[in-house]
């Protein structure tokens, strides 16, 4: 069974920021599929899929303090050629909602 951490968000206090998210593509040189467990354990990330294709991962990130940082952060794990920052025009809370039975 693996265990998720999940980052939880704080009380929003007065003048915080709005939760953003972002879906994050992931070009890299590791072979077969490899990246989603990486980056599932990055604080931020929500979601995160290996997948064929132009891109080899996604995943999904949610912050109060803008995506950049996490952005920052899969661009460092070892193997990440590119790493594109594709923000939701809308915030959906249904799509991160915890809907696992």
């Amino acid at each position: 069974a693996m265990t998720r951490q999940r980052i939880e968000p704080e009380i929003e206090e007065e003048g915080a920021q709005p939760m953003t998210t972002a879906y994050v593509l992931v070009q890299t040189t590791a072979p077969g599929g490899r990246m989603a467990g990486l980056l599932q354990e990055l604080p931020g990330v929500v979601f995160a899929e290996d997948v064929r294709g132009p891109y080899d991962a996604l995943a999904l990130v949610r912050s109060d303090a803008g995506f950049e940082a996490i952005v920052d952060r899969v661009r460092g794990l070892p193997g990440v050629t590119h790493a594109l920052a594709a923000p939701l025009m809308h915030e959906s809370v249904d799509l991160v909602s915890n809907t696992a039975a």
